[in-house]
């Protein structure tokens, strides 16, 4: 099908010419429902999965989590060893020995984990905090989890010799919808939190760790009798030398389950999530500006309940009652320069868990669903939730999810109720179909959205993959030219990096429920990217790339030309430099405001500028990232530094301080804005966080303040109290917008 597509598209045929909707639907269904069983994924895997095999012991006696291995329960597990190097030396062993072994019993997984170091005094640890990125430019080891031994799902748990703790949600291996390096990927959830803990020591001969997960947290088949895909990765940061347990090539990420190894031995798993309920109080007092302009406060005290059931031990529902998210950490502001939404990732955990598996599109052309569109208005402003249902999981070959939520009436926006409905199929070894169908339905009859899609993703071996979707909205008073489609495929090896897609949506499709930048639109892209990894001094790698889009209209009149030229140096202590040359050549078919009083007028516009960027070691105590642009702009001139420092003096205190400066010269006037970002954290313990997040915004000359306690005082169960605060500028002393205060705990029961 997406061939055809793409074969009309070539031919400047508009979608709704290719053939009726329908009939495609109809034919997708009957693949994803009836197709022959050779499409069964129960292909016979590759040796690598019988080489590589460890087994865990189940055991009675529960260990000291102390994170020092001593206790003879350990000695009697045969370890995972003899790893891999994946970088700088593919192929040959690591330079130093790491042992993991593996416990179990009806309640917990038990990983423990004993990193040799011959060196242990230049161990690199400087990262307490939970969740952070930074974990990774510590020493560190990733533990690979496929629960469901398919070969394409599966979880990522990280530690650092500090027991800071790091989580992803892996699916599809995490396929990128757009392979370019810096674009956002859906099938990585790193928002996602799991209920986890370890404890870790550094020792006089290296360091070592003691995880414990518990059954619960985790979706995996009952009766595993053929193990759990495995795999562990080490990263030793003073050498940059990366290895693994079951061998990668130097091109792939940790997260290509297939390439995983296996861990056998699990007998007689219960149901992993019976019931989970976790109540809330709540305590906020809110100021606001009355009309008159004078600042107003209210205090509330509510409550609510958050309730997990497991339907199996492989899907989970998950319902919600008088829903809060007032501990939810603030968006960082951005600057808008162009015509177009700018996208803002989800943060809300009751969105987070199995968010991939309602992923169809990408936010660089249109996300089918998004769901920050339900419970938050354009501007970010909460809008309350009464509560709602989620339910999602594996069955067999099939991914199955459901949401439904409900809304209340807030100022002028009715009540909405929010579906969204998701199944896809497992076929071949590696690769999935889908649908997915969503539905707003406002309190007002005749206000109401609906989108439904078909989507493919084919992956041949370990380089070539293909995807796509098909989709089609439905809108009161916007009839026809409501389609929207792309075909993409990628090409990845050693040292070649190779992606395009061919993307077209009409001028009504309208996703309500999903996330759109431009309709009426046709766009092709290339990309071509080459890694080299010469023998210089100080490199790691050579990144080459260049990347051509082509946008038209749906009559093949040239919108957009963007060429962009870039060479970019990895090196070796984990620091990189580029520069790049770009030209975009657009057509503004219609007027747009780009600051007060400065509209960018109809016309063709050719903008060609330079940039530069510059990455230093971010594993040191003192770190900066800079990137300079300079040239062209809408007929003008622009100039524009976008630079952030990073310090840890302490394990315990970190911060970081970016700058977004713009300087504008046009034509139709001149002007300056910037973007101030002030970050600090202090952890206490890897329990116990002090965060702020201070926001200058000198297009809107306001200053917003988000300071965040947490305190986890027991796995699972959180006190937060939240402090914002939003003021101008000018009338510094005077000029408070609003304030919130807030207090909030919950506590979780495992039935």
């Amino acid at each position: 099908m997406f061939f055809y597509v793409f074969r009309r598209f070539q031919k400047g045929a508009r979608v709704n010419s290719i053939s009726p909707p329908l009939c495609k639907i109809l034919l997708c269904l009957q693949l994803l429902f009836f197709s022959n069983p050779i499409f069964s994924h129960n292909t016979k895997q590759i040796s690598k999965e019988e080489k590589f095999i460890i087994h865990a012991l189940k055991t009675d006696t529960t260990p000291n989590i102390d994170g020092i291995l001593d206790e003879a329960l350990w000695q009697a597990v045969s370890p995972a060893t003899n790893f891999i190097q994946k970088q700088p030396d593919e192929g040959h062993p690591a330079t130093e020995n790491t042992e993991v072994r593996v416990l179990y019993d009806r309640h917990y997984l038990y990983i423990g984990l004993m990193c040799y170091d011959k060196e242990p005094s230049k161990i690199i640890a400087n990262e307490k905090r939970r969740d952070s990125e930074s974990i990774l430019e510590n020493d560190h080891v990733m533990i690979l989890l496929d629960t469901y031994h398919d070969r394409r799902n599966g979880y990522i748990f990280a530690t650092n010799p500090l027991a800071a703790r790091l989580d992803y949600q892996i699916r599809r291996e995490g396929i990128q919808e757009d392979a370019r390096p810096f674009m956002a990927n859906p099938n990585i959830n790193r928002d996602w939190n799991c209920v986890w803990d370890v404890k870790s020591a550094i020792l006089p001969n290296g360091w070592s760790a003691e995880i414990t997960i518990p059954l619960y947290s985790l979706r995996y088949k009952e009766h595993p009798r053929e193990g759990w895909g495995f795999n562990i990765f080490r990263n030793i940061r003073r050498k940059n030398e990366e290895s693994t347990w079951a061998p990668l090539p130097r091109n792939l990420e940790f997260h290509k389950i297939s390439m995983a190894g296996t861990f056998k031995g699990l007998e007689a798993l219960e149901k992993g999530l019976k019931l989970q309920l976790k109540p809330f109080a709540i305590s906020n007092r809110v100021y606001e500006k009355d009309e008159q302009g004078t600042l107003v406060s209210e205090t509330n005290i509510d409550g609510g309940i958050d309730i997990k059931y497991g339907l199996t031990s492989n899907i989970t529902a998950d319902m919600t009652v008088n829903t809060d998210f007032s501990q939810v950490e603030a968006d960082d502001q951005q600057i808008n320069l162009t015509r177009f939404s700018l996208y803002y990732p989800e943060k809300r955990e009751f969105f987070l868990e199995n968010a991939a598996i309602f992923s169809v599109g990408a936010p660089e052309d249109a996300m089918i669903f998004f769901s920050r569109r339900i419970g938050l208005s354009e501007k970010g402003d909460e809008i309350p939730l009464l509560g709602g249902i989620k339910v999602a999981g594996k069955a067999g070959r099939f991914d199955l999810g459901i949401i439904n939520l409900q809304t209340k009436a807030k100022g002028d926006i009715p009540s909405n109720n929010f579906t969204v409905a998701r199944i896809s199929r497992d076929i071949l070894k590696q690769s999935a179909i889908g649908m997915m169908v969503t539905n707003r339905q406002s309190s007002e009859s005749e206000n109401y959205n609906r989108a439904i899609s078909l989507d493919c993703d084919f992956a041949f071996g370990e380089s070539l993959s293909l995807g796509g979707y098909l989709a089609l909205t439905q809108t009161p008073g916007l009839g026809g030219k409501n389609t929207a489609s792309k075909f993409r495929f990628q090409w990845t090896s050693d040292f070649w990096n190779i992606y395009g897609h061919l993307f077209n949506i009409q001028e009504n499709f309208n996703a309500d429920m999903g996330f759109v930048k431009r309709t009426g639109i046709r766009r092709s892209q290339m990309y071509f990217g080459y890694t080299p990894e010469p023998a210089l001094p100080g490199v790691k790698r050579l990144n080459p790339h260049v990347n051509f889009t082509y946008t038209t209209d749906q009559e093949n009149v040239l919108l957009l030309r963007e060429e962009h030229v870039h060479f970019q140096v990895d090196l070796i202590n984990g620091g990189n430099f580029g520069f790049s040359w770009n030209e975009n050549h657009e057509f503004v078919d219609v007027p747009f405001t780009i600051q007060e009083n400065i509209t960018i007028p109809v016309g063709i516009y050719t903008d060609r500028f330079l940039r530069a960027d510059l990455s230093t070691d971010k594993s040191r105590n003192l770190y900066i990232q800079t990137r300079y642009r300079w040239g062209a702009f809408y007929g003008g001139k622009s100039k524009e530094l976008d630079i952030s420092g990073g310090f840890r003096p302490i394990p315990n205190l970190s911060g970081e301080i970016s700058l977004l400066y713009n300087d504008i010269d046009l034509p139709q006037g001149d002007f300056v804005n910037h973007l101030l970002i002030s970050k600090l954290a202090y952890s206490f313990s890897t329990r116990f966080f002090l965060m702020s997040l201070i926001q200058w915004n000198g297009e809107t000359d306001d200053v917003s303040l988000n300071m965040r306690l947490h305190y986890i005082y027991r796995p699972g169960s959180d006190l937060y109290i939240v402090y914002n605060e939003r003021r101008l500028v000018e009338g510094m002393d005077i000029g408070i917008q609003d304030r919130t205060i807030a207090i909030k705990l919950n506590y979780l029961f495992n039935m």
